[in-house]
């Protein structure tokens, strides 16, 4: 927990859908940087977290990622 924040400690990333294994993930290609508490935490982009939700059948978590996302759009605007 940082900040009352659940963070997940994550390694290679491997998505399995519909019943298949799908190659590992380049993280690197999704690694995104946040600066919490002076420590720079690596995190994946939510874009990437979003469609890997909606692949998983994880609805619920992309439609609140997707929330967030609205919000930001319309905060920049």
């Amino acid at each position: 927990m940082i900040d009352w924040i659940k963070v997940e400690i994550m390694g290679d990333i491997q998505k399995k859908v519909y019943d298949e294994w799908e190659p590992p993930v380049d993280i690197n290609r999704y690694k995104r940087f946040v600066q919490i508490e002076g420590m720079k935490i690596p995190v994946l982009d939510l874009e990437y977290e979003y469609q890997a939700y909606l692949k998983l059948g994880r609805i619920e978590k992309a439609r609140m990622l997707k929330k967030f996302f609205r919000k930001k759009i319309r905060a920049s605007h």
